[in-house]
């Protein structure tokens, strides 16, 4: 007799315990699903080049549309409440594509640091502005023989745009990267001369 309520209550506290950590794994999860929906929010935003205050009206348009989709289903208070935790002000869109940027900047260093050439291809162009910028692309070759081609930077070009000015602009970016330039197998240019 002693035994059995022994084991109903360890099944007991096994159940308590169980319920709070569902009380305080639930709202973690909730939590990540939320910033993890609005870091490809925000990233769609940017690929499309949207205002990033059109997160908020992602945010509204989820709202309204939840409204009437899931009218008839069991979970619709917590599908809304799930919606309605989506941080996508204007703000935090602006750090989400920040840090986006960053994760991008350090994989293109990472991988410019472990291949073993790369070639670098550039141009010089004016906007829209009147201001001559050096738009620099990169191919890099891996030791596996796979190829990754990406665009590097834009540089502003300040004063005059001669083959002088381009390659001072050119040197102190890579001296600031600590770009490593015997791997570098080649430069191509537009040919522009001056």
């Amino acid at each position: 007799m002693n035994s059995e309520i022994r084991r109903k209550k360890i099944i007991s506290l096994k159940s308590s315990i169980t319920n709070q950590q569902r009380f305080f794994t639930k709202p973690l999860q909730q939590h990540k699903a939320a910033t993890i929906a609005s870091y490809k929010i925000s990233h769609l935003l940017a690929k499309n080049k949207k205002p990033f205050t059109d997160g908020e009206l992602v945010k509204e348009a989820m709202l309204e549309a939840a409204d009437s989709l899931f009218e008839e289903f069991k979970n619709k208070k917590e599908t809304v409440s799930a919606i309605n935790t989506l941080q996508l002000s204007a703000r935090t869109v602006t750090r989400r594509i920040e840090v986006i940027a960053e994760n991008l900047e350090a994989e293109l260093a990472n991988d410019m640091e472990n291949c073993i050439f790369f070639s670098l291809q550039m141009d010089e162009s004016t906007d829209v502005t009147n201001i001559s910028q050096l738009a620099i692309c990169v191919k890099m070759v891996f030791s596996d023989f796979t190829s990754k081609e990406e665009f590097l930077k834009v540089l502003p070009l300040k004063g005059s745009t001669r083959g002088e000015d381009i390659f001072s602009t050119f040197k102190k970016y890579i001296t600031d990267v600590k770009l490593s330039v015997q791997k570098l197998s080649s430069i191509t240019t537009d040919g522009h001369q001056r």
